[in-house]
């Protein structure tokens, strides 16, 4: 049985993702646009743009966008090497990532952030309470850290084009990459380790070994459990690094229990002008036009979108006896399902 709720999907993204993909991808380019403080527009620029194609696909219910708050979370307080071996975050793409904050707030779309807790978390968090909700998701991130949370309902878009997402992971690619469950994820992971994260892994510990034991046993702690039943080899070996192994499942695992308070899954409905003021104020102008446009549409649906007022406007033409043409709107995008696009102009007397 389908509900309401299941008719298109919720999108959360990655804002990180999707600005370090917009920052690196014009790199290359010999002028990198700037706003009239001097500051680089690149990765807001193609953020925004990535922004504005998933609203006009129409295919989702809502939009959702996620931000680390800083590097330090309680992963960095359990293990302070974790993440030690990233590059440091470019200097002219720091200011963009509070652009692309204010950028959001006024186009009127959500997002959110949770202090001590990265991105993902929030996502998870998220997408935990849509799926209750009755809602399908689609998270958009380059991070396998959220095959965890994909199921029957979740999937993740690790890869977008100018035309299409073009690779998503559902269970069964889930299966292909890992030969685990997405719910088993995160005890591959602490058992094999991540260099990505700095993740130190079990010593010897081979991938067909990890696989094995987690068809049999499930999940990390279950290996734990079962320890006495394990060969010599590998009873030595997790005997041996059953401290890590617990340390590492908690940083592995993406948690879904956050308090965000009451999660906004309305429809995404871009607040135009106040999203006029702040691409202006960062000279971002190719944006302006297509928006005013878009404003004037709305504004036209608006006066003519209501069926009997249109009727009684041609009826009082009629009845004036007038004789000039009478010029119905062509209907626009917005009104392509409107019974009247098949109108033609036609000349009374």
């Amino acid at each position: 049985m389908t509900t309401k709720n299941e008719t298109k999907p919720i999108l959360l993204i990655d804002g990180y993702h999707l600005l370090h993909k917009g920052y690196y991808g014009t790199l290359k380019r010999k002028k990198l646009s700037r706003n009239k403080d001097g500051v680089p527009i690149n990765a807001i620029y193609t953020f925004a743009a990535n922004i504005f194609k998933f609203i006009n696909s129409n295919k989702y219910h809502s939009i959702i966008v996620t931000f680390d708050v800083d590097k330090e979370s309680f992963r960095k307080q359990l293990y302070p090497n974790y993440k030690a071996k990233r590059k440091e975050t470019p200097a002219d793409l720091v200011p963009q990532m509070q652009l692309a904050r204010q950028f959001l707030s006024a186009a009127n779309i959500t997002w959110y952030e949770q202090e001590n807790y990265e991105g993902d978390d929030v996502i998870g968090t998220i997408a935990r309470i849509a799926n209750k909700l009755g809602y399908q998701v689609r998270i958009l991130s380059n991070d396998k850290d959220t095959f965890q949370l994909v199921n029957e309902k979740t999937y993740v878009i690790t890869n977008i084009s100018k035309k299409a997402e073009t690779h998503v992971i559902t269970p069964k690619e889930v299966y292909e990459q890992f030969f685990c469950t997405p719910e088993q994820v995160a005890d591959v992971k602490a058992m094999l380790g991540d260099t990505s994260d700095n993740i130190k892994g079990i010593r010897y510990m081979r991938h067909k070994q990890v696989y094995m034991l987690l068809k049999k046993y499930k999940s990390v702690e279950n290996i734990i459990d079962n320890i006495n039943d394990l060969s010599e080899p590998l009873k030595t070996s997790i005997s041996e690094n059953k401290d890590l192994l617990i340390l590492n499942k908690k940083i592995t695992t993406i948690l879904t229990n956050l308090k965000l308070g009451r999660i906004n899954f309305k429809p995404t409905r871009i607040t135009y002008y106040k999203l006029i003021k702040f691409l202006k104020a960062q000279e971002m102008y190719s944006f302006v036009r297509p928006i005013r446009k878009k404003i004037e549409e709305i504004s036209n649906f608006k006066t003519i979108n209501d069926q009997s007022t249109t009727k009684q406007f041609i009826k009082t033409q009629i009845d004036l006896k007038n004789t000039k043409q009478i010029k119905v709107p062509k209907p626009n995008n917005a009104l392509k399902h409107n019974k009247f696009k098949n109108y033609k102009q036609k000349r009374f007397s």
